[in-house]
């Protein structure tokens, strides 16, 4: 995305400002690059300053009382980080890890406050893309207690189209889950058991796969397995 302000303008949280918001938010932010995997923006990043994904992926990870670390979320172009620490003006006990080369850009907390008081646009911009963090939660939340890993999966793909989808006429449609191991661990279940149901969907030509991309070829079929509801012919030839 570079310098184009034009396409940046495009993102959610920037979208149907005035003028003279986007000029500050552009020349006032502060633009990070990650060259690679791996680097990492700690809690004290996230607690004060706001994060938007101008290129490139990441993950966000929480530690856990065992000393392990658990995955909160994955965020791609247009996404923020931690914008209840903004909101609530509290500290973030999370921290953020790149997944690709990621370009950022970022303002203090106090600062994009003060924009926010000057247009009430970029208020509701950021409201709204914090009540889409907290759906996307709760539909995963949903998933990660379902016991049919069929239909957890199924629910994922249709979920990801829901999200993802530009356009209804887009056949086939196309779903990127790289890594496979993140998106196992997003659904509490192994990457061998994600794979093998992957597969199985496969097999019965609803979707292809190829190295963690998908494209999903029969999505009303896919809605009947996540509602619970595929034929017998389904049921018997689905074993997971």
């Amino acid at each position: 995305m570079g310098n184009d302000q034009s396409k940046i303008t495009e993102l959610p949280l920037l979208m149907n400002l005035k003028k003279s918001t986007v000029d500050a938010l552009v020349e006032r932010g502060r633009r990070s690059t990650f060259d690679r995997k791996g680097l990492l923006l700690s809690s004290e990043d996230l607690s004060s300053r706001l994060f938007l994904i101008l290129e490139g992926k990441m993950k966000v990870l929480r530690p856990t009382s065992g000393g392990e670390e658990s995955l909160q979320q994955r965020l791609i172009s247009g996404d923020i980080f931690c914008p209840a620490a903004l909101i609530l003006r509290k500290g973030c006990c999370s921290y953020a890890e790149s997944l690709t080369q990621v370009q950022l850009l970022s303002w203090p907390h106090r600062q994009f406050r003060q924009l926010m008081d000057e247009d009430d646009q970029l208020h509701r911009n950021l409201i709204e893309l914090l009540a889409h963090q907290i759906e996307e939660e709760r539909t995963k939340r949903c998933l990660s207690q379902c016991i049919n890993v069929r239909a957890k999966v199924a629910t994922f793909l249709i979920s990801s189209i829901n999200q993802n989808k530009t356009s209804e006429l887009s056949t086939p449609l196309k779903i990127d889950l790289r890594p496979i191991s993140l998106t196992a661990q997003e659904l509490g279940i192994a990457r061998e058991t994600m794979s093998r149901t992957l597969s199985k969907l496969e097999q019965l030509e609803i979707i292809t796969c190829q190295r963690g991309l998908i494209d999903v070829h029969d999505s009303l079929q896919l809605q009947l397995i996540a509602d619970g509801l595929d034929c017998n012919c389904c049921r018997q030839r689905i074993k997971i």
